[in-house]
Order: C-alpha cells, then sequence, then structure tokens
C-alpha cells in the first residue's frame, strides 16, 4: 500500500546532520514508501501507534496517519539490538501518542 511520507521539523533535523549515504538511503526508503508501497521496506511495530522503519543502521519512528500518510517523528542511528525506550518516548511525545 502506497503512502505518503510525510516528516516533523524535528525529524528533519536530525536527517540533516547525518552522513550524506545515510541521508540518501532514508531518502531512497521514503520514495519507496511513496512510490511501490510500505510492503517493499522493513517495518516493525513497536508499541500503541508507533513503528518504525528499519534502514541498515537506521531507524525511522512514525504513526500512520488518515489519508495514507505516514508521519516521520525520530530519526536515528541505532546501536544496539533493541529500540531504545527513550527514542520510542519521544516518538510518542512528538506523535501525541499515549
Amino acid at each position: 500500500m502506497k503512502f505518503k511520507v510525510e516528516k516533523l521539523e524535528a525529524a528533519i533535523s536530525e536527517i540533516s546532520v547525518l552522513e550524506q549515504t545515510q541521508q540518501d538511503l532514508l531518502a531512497s526508503e521514503y520514495k519507496t514508501i511513496e512510490e511501490d508501497g510500505i510492503e517493499f521496506v522493513r517495518v516493525k511495530h513497536l508499541q500503541g501507534k508507533i513503528f518504525e522503519i528499519k534502514s541498515n543502521e537506521l531507524r525511522s519512528l512514525f504513526k500512520y496517519q488518515p489519508e495514507k500518510i505516514i508521519l516521520i517523528g525520530v530519526v536515528f542511528v541505532k546501536k544496539t539490538q533493541k529500540t531504545p525506550k527513550d527514542k520510542i518516548k519521544v516518538a510518542k511525545k512528538r506523535l501525541k501518542e499515549d
């Protein structure tokens, strides 16, 4: 299923400090979602309405919005096996999820 990918300002800031190759990878993943569909990227449910897009070592935390929109709230480089709870907490706050 195709979705429009939108990013919060905070996520745009997080992306801007990544290496160019990492920024290019995220752009490619988001383009795939918009042109081919979400099923063509690796997505995992985290908790509540928060999901993550797995792009190598990068993670984009998001929630689904009505009208087939994905709202990206947090982007970070994952350094551990589990997604850090503080990143999920930030995503919930930014995306206003309980």
